[in-house]
């Protein structure tokens, strides 16, 4: 992982935030409504601890780096799966220097929440 690559999934995790409250207020039960919500809180207890622990690696990134990555996904599952999808692409990167063990450790505890999440909206 570089600089860049660090700075588009902090981009793209603001994204998904974008893309979850868009769902939160378009959801037709109050179940996917209430999901919604501990997605949203979920995404900004990864990033954020992610974002500052990165910053000792990479520099902090200048204000306006953070333009929100759009994903166009339709349902809180379809969302979800891109999340994951988004996550597996970042650990590759993280696993290639020791140096960013602790980093790979936050992205394996978010992609436990997230595969969880999915099990959770199955039901929904």
């Amino acid at each position: 992982m570089d600089k860049n690559d660090f700075a588009l999934l902090l981009c793209t995790i603001e994204g998904f935030k974008s893309k979850f409250r868009e769902l939160h207020w378009n959801a037709g039960l109050k179940s996917e409504h209430i999901l919604c919500d501990d997605i949203m809180d979920s995404l900004t207890d990864f990033q954020d601890p992610f974002a500052e622990s990165g910053f000792v690696f990479f520099g902090k990134l200048p204000t306006g780096t953070f333009i929100p990555e759009t994903n166009y996904s339709q349902t809180i599952k379809e969302a979800l799966k891109e999340l994951l999808e988004v996550l597996y692409e970042n650990k590759r990167l993280l696993v290639d220097d020791i140096k960013y063990c602790g980093l790979s450790a936050f992205v394996d505890d978010y992609i436990n929440k997230v595969t969880r999440f999915i099990t959770i909206s199955q039901y929904k």
